[in-house]
Protein backbone atom coordinates (compact mmCIF):
# COMPACT_ATOMS: atom_id res chain seq x y z
CA UNK A 1 0.00 0.00 0.00
CA UNK A 2 1.14 3.65 -1.04
CA UNK A 3 1.15 5.89 1.88
CA UNK A 4 2.36 9.38 1.93
CA UNK A 5 4.57 10.30 4.88
CA UNK A 6 2.74 12.67 7.03
CA UNK A 7 3.65 16.28 6.99
CA UNK A 8 5.33 16.80 9.95
CA UNK A 9 8.10 13.94 9.67
CA UNK A 10 11.49 14.86 7.73
CA UNK A 11 10.16 18.34 7.86
CA UNK A 12 12.87 19.58 10.06
CA UNK A 13 16.18 18.25 9.82
CA UNK A 14 17.08 18.54 13.54
CA UNK A 15 14.23 16.33 14.76
CA UNK A 16 14.63 13.35 11.18
CA UNK A 17 15.25 10.01 12.69
CA UNK A 18 15.69 7.25 10.90
CA UNK A 19 14.14 5.07 13.39
CA UNK A 20 10.93 6.81 13.27
CA UNK A 21 10.44 6.37 9.23
CA UNK A 22 10.99 2.70 10.18
CA UNK A 23 8.68 2.41 12.81
CA UNK A 24 5.98 4.18 10.63
CA UNK A 25 6.75 1.84 7.80
CA UNK A 26 6.03 -1.12 9.83
CA UNK A 27 3.02 -0.27 11.78
CA UNK A 28 1.24 1.19 9.13
CA UNK A 29 2.06 -2.03 6.48
CA UNK A 30 3.62 0.23 3.98
CA UNK A 31 4.78 -0.77 0.45
CA UNK A 32 5.57 2.64 -1.43
CA UNK A 33 6.86 5.61 0.25
CA UNK A 34 5.15 9.30 -1.08
CA UNK A 35 7.45 12.10 0.09
CA UNK A 36 7.67 16.17 -0.58
CA UNK A 37 10.64 17.06 -1.81
CA UNK A 38 11.73 18.78 1.72
CA UNK A 39 10.88 15.57 3.22
CA UNK A 40 13.22 13.42 0.84
CA UNK A 41 15.79 15.70 1.08
CA UNK A 42 16.35 15.39 4.72
CA UNK A 43 15.64 12.03 4.72
CA UNK A 44 18.44 11.57 2.32
CA UNK A 45 20.81 13.59 4.76
CA UNK A 46 20.16 10.92 7.18
CA UNK A 47 21.35 8.15 4.40
CA UNK A 48 24.69 6.17 5.15
CA UNK A 49 26.91 7.00 1.89
CA UNK A 50 26.59 3.44 0.92
CA UNK A 51 22.85 3.50 1.21
CA UNK A 52 22.73 6.28 -2.42
CA UNK A 53 21.24 6.95 -4.23
CA UNK A 54 18.21 6.46 -1.87
CA UNK A 55 15.46 5.27 -4.43
CA UNK A 56 13.99 2.86 -1.48
CA UNK A 57 14.30 2.27 2.18
CA UNK A 58 13.71 -1.29 3.85
CA UNK A 59 13.26 -2.59 0.21
CA UNK A 60 10.26 -0.20 -0.36
CA UNK A 61 9.75 2.50 -3.05
CA UNK A 62 10.59 5.89 -2.83
CA UNK A 63 8.40 8.40 -5.16
CA UNK A 64 8.54 12.20 -4.71
CA UNK A 65 6.10 13.55 -7.07
CA UNK A 66 6.91 17.29 -6.22
CA UNK A 67 10.30 16.66 -7.42
CA UNK A 68 11.35 17.86 -11.16
CA UNK A 69 11.01 15.29 -13.31
CA UNK A 70 14.75 15.43 -14.24
CA UNK A 71 15.82 15.14 -11.19
CA UNK A 72 13.54 12.08 -10.22
CA UNK A 73 15.52 10.73 -13.09
CA UNK A 74 18.60 11.30 -12.33
CA UNK A 75 18.37 10.05 -8.75
CA UNK A 76 16.07 6.94 -10.01
CA UNK A 77 12.96 7.63 -8.25
CA UNK A 78 10.89 8.41 -11.63
CA UNK A 79 8.01 7.01 -11.43
CA UNK A 80 7.15 5.55 -14.94
CA UNK A 81 3.77 4.50 -13.98
CA UNK A 82 2.47 7.63 -13.69
CA UNK A 83 -0.72 8.04 -15.74
CA UNK A 84 0.93 11.17 -17.09
CA UNK A 85 4.27 9.65 -18.02
CA UNK A 86 5.40 9.20 -21.97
Amino acid sequence: MRKALPNTMFNDPERSRLTMLRSWVLDNEVTEIEMNERQFWNFAHLQPIAEKPWATFMGRVIFVPDMPIEAQKRLGIFDSRNSAAI
